[in-house]
């Protein structure tokens, strides 16, 4: 979650008292999505990805959010990424990104951080965790979930789709 939990700054250290309560729960045994009679068993995707899917947790990246919803207004765009596309026994999600104009396969397991039973991050509507496997691997990516607090959405989209972008301050250009 942090890199280092003994920072003695104000901003680490007001996380460092919250997100000590954080516990770390396999997806499969999430109580949210157990309740299969509610939204049907839990996938990586259920039905269609759509912006909507997208809910923001405590964690501040509506920036990567933001980028993810973009993104999903194609689904082929977000289901590309994902090497793993299915649940599976070993809990293991593959997802390829691309870091510095490298292309990253990024491996990460089904444990997600969790407060009160429940994704404490970001989470999708219904029983799907293509959400939550993109940001945990965009933490794992940067270093940690708090390494990926506040940021830039151009970035993202560099480093999701692999494609040049760039930052247009509209003030700075005039343009009304």
């Amino acid at each position: 979650l942090i890199n280092d939990w003994n920072d003695e700054s104000d901003d680490i250290q007001s996380k460092v008292d919250e997100w000590r309560e954080f516990t770390w729960i396999r997806a499969s045994e999430i109580q949210e999505f157990a309740d299969v009679n509610v939204e049907g068993r839990l996938a990586v995707f259920q039905n269609d990805v759509t912006p909507q899917d997208i809910k923001q947790g405590l964690l501040g990246d509506c920036y990567f959010l933001s980028i993810l919803s973009v993104l999903a207004e194609v689904p082929k765009r977000i289901m590309q990424m994902f090497i793993t596309d299915r649940t599976n026994e070993y809990g293991l999600y593959a997802i390829s990104l691309v870091k510095n104009g490298e292309v990253k396969e990024v491996v990460i397991d089904d444990y997600f951080p969790c407060l009160d039973g429940e994704p404490c991050f970001s989470k999708a509507n219904g029983n799907e965790l293509w959400v939550l496997i993109l940001e945990k691997c965009w933490a794992k990516l940067h270093g940690s979930y708090e390494r990926i607090e506040a940021g830039h959405a151009h970035n993202v989209m560099t480093d999701l789709t692999g494609a040049p972008s760039q930052d247009l301050d509209i003030e700075e250009t005039g343009v009304d």
